[in-house]
């Protein structure tokens, strides 16, 4: 099996591994309320690649931690994500119709649903953690990054973004908090659960960072649009092609801290470049 084969496996089955887990896990759409827990379902179940539970499993398998202990972990970030896409839709926020070719949750559901299934999304996402009663410090990780500082506080900048008065550092702030933070979540959240040393913890970090500043990068050539907040507002095409190989060079310098143990991490980093032709 070649190793492009060997990851597209592996991708298939993280996918199926955390959609049985919240299958089991996410209240089902016939308990009371019933129009939210369909609504919650119809968000989650939206037909995403699940990167992130795949980061999870793929830091996992660095790490020799059971995928059955990396679950919660994976279910947690994925649900953190799901909330921050359904709250991004919102007439308020992007005002979004669609996404992935379904209407968005506030369209099907009604804007007040909406809310509330985001709301609901990221309490879900820390009675996870809680039920799995992993370490404190994933616990605080995962506040933080879904919350003022990180991810919410990198939504309020994109809001606020002006490209005719946007510099470099911005630009890469807002990803750093709106997009990376999550991945780095991601992969350093079992290396935790796993109780690897300080140094592995640290490559972990480098990883995820590496890694969500290079997936941003490519979804802003890839969009090729200039009226957001994207790298193509700083600086041009070939420029910004140059900053995602480097992205991508630490996070493979960075999964080398696991040998042959960070064999997936790597095929994610290679992945994440190779969606650009």
């Amino acid at each position: 099996m070649s190793d492009a084969d060997e990851l597209e496996r592996f991708l298939a089955d993280s996918c199926e591994r955390i959609d049985a887990y919240f299958e089991r896990n996410l209240p089902p759409a016939s308990e009371p309320p019933q129009l939210l827990h369909e609504a919650m379902r119809y968000a989650v179940y939206s037909g995403g690649k699940r990167l992130r539970p795949a980061l999870v499993f793929a830091a996992a398998h660095a790490c020799e931690l059971a995928p059955e202990r990396a679950a919660p972990l994976a279910a947690a970030v994925e649900l953190v994500h799901t909330y921050s896409l359904v709250h991004d839709d919102l007439p308020a926020m992007d005002d979004d119709d669609l996404r992935r070719g379904r209407p968005t949750v506030h369209v099907k559901f009604g804007e007040a649903n909406a809310i509330l299934v985001g709301d609901a999304l990221l309490a879900a996402a820390f009675e996870e953690l809680a039920r799995a009663e992993v370490p404190i410090a994933i616990v605080g990780r995962l506040a933080r990054a879904a919350g003022s500082r990180e991810l919410v506080g990198g939504q309020v900048d994109d809001l606020a973004f002006a490209p005719e008065r946007a510099d470099a550092a911005l630009v890469r702030a807002i990803h750093e908090r709106k997009t990376a933070a999550l991945f780095r979540f991601s992969v350093w959240a079992p290396g935790v659960a796993a109780g690897r040393p300080a140094r592995e913890l640290e490559a972990l970090d480098a990883f995820g960072l590496a890694y969500g500043l290079a997936f941003q990068l490519v979804d802003d050539l890839l969009d090729g649009g200039r009226e957001e907040c994207s790298i193509l507002c700083v600086a041009d095409e070939a420029t910004a092609r140059v900053r995602v190989r480097d992205e991508v060079a630490r996070a493979l310098s960075a999964a080398d801290a696991f040998a042959a143990r960070g064999v997936f991490l790597r095929g994610l980093a290679s992945a994440a470049a190779g969606r650009l032709r």
